[in-house]
């Protein structure tokens, strides 16, 4: 079950590519803080302990790459797929004198996609990992999505992929804000604009194990509270799920 934001606005396809298209050249920096570098923490834990050297991995909606360098740097080949032609250019200049950047490659996600990442042109069966950070709430159709994951992946694979937190306090908070926002003529947490969907815990389970994909853990992570209220399921606006394919 998919629950919208409701911020009484049309959806187009192709606004989410191009806002965050817009926001290539800074993109690299939000990492500096604190919000972000609680993405890198949580691909920390989901990684650690597992046997990465020489695997296929694929980062969907990978940005300017810098979760991409993040497995690259663990073993992994990676091909890096973004729908945003800006985020490309940006990530492969960066990838360009990484000590690993035999083991990267990136590409635009194709047009007949509608500007998503929901036709891979991947084999069945013929990927270790996919990593889906902070994307799905944008596309237009997630059960395609998955189901295409799920495809792609190896017996075993395993699926790290992030989603906003229907139950976190902090998400609700800012859908409140962006409102507010609108009605004042202010663009407050514009990203909240293209944000279409959000789930709890157990919702996004039940959609995982849909498409074959059993969850073995979940984190909720991402807003500026501590550490300790963030894991809390009605404190980080995000949450992150480590599934593996049946």
């Amino acid at each position: 079950m998919t629950s919208s934001v409701d911020v009484s606005i049309t959806y187009k396809p192709g606004d989410a590519v191009s806002y965050h298209g817009g926001l290539a050249a800074d993109w690299e920096r939000r990492y500096e803080k604190r919000s972000f570098q609680a993405r890198l923490a949580v691909l920390e834990g989901c990684l650690r302990g597992r046997a990465l050297a020489g695997t296929q991995w694929l980062d969907a909606g990978c940005g300017t790459g810098t979760l991409t360098r993040v497995l690259a740097s663990k073993g992994c080949c990676v091909t890096g797929l973004d729908a945003a032609p800006q985020m490309i250019e940006m990530a492969q200049g960066q990838a360009r004198e990484h000590p690993q950047r035999e083991q990267m490659r990136f590409e635009v996600a194709g047009q007949e996609a509608a500007g998503t990442i929901a036709r891979l042109p991947n084999a069945a069966a013929s990927l270790d990992g996919i990593l889906c950070s902070s994307v799905l709430e944008y596309v237009p159709d997630t059960e395609q999505l998955l189901q295409e994951f799920s495809r792609v992946l190896k017996p075993g694979g395993v699926l790290l992929i992030s989603v906003p937190n229907s139950q976190s306090f902090v998400r609700r908070a800012q859908v409140m804000v962006h409102s507010l926002g609108r009605r004042v003529g202010r663009q407050w947490l514009p990203f909240i604009e293209y944000s279409r969907n959000e789930y709890s815990a157990k919702e996004f389970d039940a959609m995982l194990s849909g498409k074959g994909l059993r969850t073995e853990k979940v984190i909720a992570f991402g807003s500026p509270l501590p550490q300790w209220l963030q894991r809390q399921r009605f404190g980080g606006s995000l949450l992150m799920f480590a599934a593996v394919r049946n």
